[in-house]
């Protein structure tokens, strides 16, 4: 399968929104990824489309505070479309996403997410676990970019998820 990863569009959003609720099954995430755009909080949205041009992944990465400080990013939601799913489609938005992140300075990326699949990334619920969040264990894990990235501290997420928890 080819894939063509690209920067999400504002005209992406309501395909982006039904490939969430596709994914995951819910409007959650779909909520939750047009409210990080209106607020201004989303800053890396990238599509994934197959060799026809249709949207089958999307990956958000979006600022977190540390300690009231604007350093860190989460990613999230993560979606490949029903059909796509386990084909390397998370794998790519992941590895193009993440140097973008770094290249905008972020110290560290969180995630909620599979225990089994994002400690390949580098991402650890031991890292993680030093910061005060809504979330905690092993789903909850963390990577840090930059050895100056903070070492503990209390995050601060976005509006967009605090009003799904």
């Amino acid at each position: 399968m080819s894939l063509k990863i690209r920067d999400a569009a504002p005209a992406d959003m309501d395909a982006i929104a039904a490939l969430n609720d596709a994914a995951f099954g819910t409007p959650d995430e779909g909520v939750i990824t047009r409210q990080l755009a209106r607020d201004g909080d989303s800053l890396v949205s990238l599509d994934a489309e197959d060799e026809t041009g249709t949207l089958i992944g999307h990956i958000e990465f979006f600022r977190i505070l540390v300690n009231g400080k604007d350093v860190a990013a989460g990613l999230g939601p993560m979606s490949a479309a029903p059909g796509h799913q386990k084909q390397g489609v998370g794998y790519a938005l992941i590895k193009a996403g993440m140097p973008r992140v770094e290249q905008l300075g972020r110290q560290l990326v969180f995630v909620l997410g599979h225990p089994d699949y994002y400690p390949r990334f580098g991402f650890h619920p031991a890292v993680a676990a030093r910061y005060k969040a809504p979330w905690s264990g092993e789903a909850f894990m963390a990577i840090e970019l930059f050895e100056t990235a903070p070492r503990s501290g209390t995050l601060t997420y976005p509006r967009a998820f605090m009003e799904t928890v």
